[in-house]
């Protein structure tokens, strides 16, 4: 009996674990969007996955998560903040569509060739930042890693807090 209390402590004020994919993005077609300007309005869909890994209890994320996109550490788009709570079962995930946008944004020339690049061969990769609050902070981050759009085996690998 001691041993159980001792496993159900251990999971106490354990946060949900946080998983992010990029289903899609616009905007940023090497043809038509990189070709002709340095001002972009990319466009992200993504897939943000909440999960509890407790065996008896569900995890919430609270309502103020939003996501930040970046390509090669020139920030891209971010979405608004979620407008309610989040909620995973016991050893559940439960998934939630997001859109981050970005509107006018200036990506120098180099980079702009760089992602052009990486778009027509299709190896683009952006980083994905998410950051909300949980309850032992007011603000918290929680980095994704590089994404490749279209690989939903991302939300198989957590975001790790910072």
């Amino acid at each position: 009996m001691a041993a159980v209390c001792f496993f159900l402590d251990q999971t106490q004020g354990m946060t949900p674990y946080f998983s992010i994919a990029i289903n899609s993005v616009s905007g940023l077609d090497p043809a038509t969007d990189l070709g002709r300007r340095s001002a972009v309005d990319p466009e992200f869909n993504l897939t943000l996955r909440v999960a509890s890994h407790k065996l008896w209890a569900s995890e919430c994320a609270k309502p103020d998560m939003y996501v930040n996109v970046f390509y090669r550490g020139i920030f891209l788009a971010a979405s608004v903040t979620t407008a309610e709570e989040i909620c995973a079962r016991p050893k559940k995930a439960v998934d939630r569509p997001i859109i981050a946008r970005g509107i006018g944004v200036v990506v120098p020339g180099p980079m702009l060739d760089s992602l052009a690049g990486d778009m027509r061969r299709g190896v683009q990769a952006f980083d994905v930042m998410l950051h909300g609050s949980n309850a032992k902070h007011s603000h918290w981050s929680w980095y994704c890693g590089a994404r490749r759009v279209g690989d939903a085996g991302a939300l198989r690998a957590d975001c790790v807090s910072d």
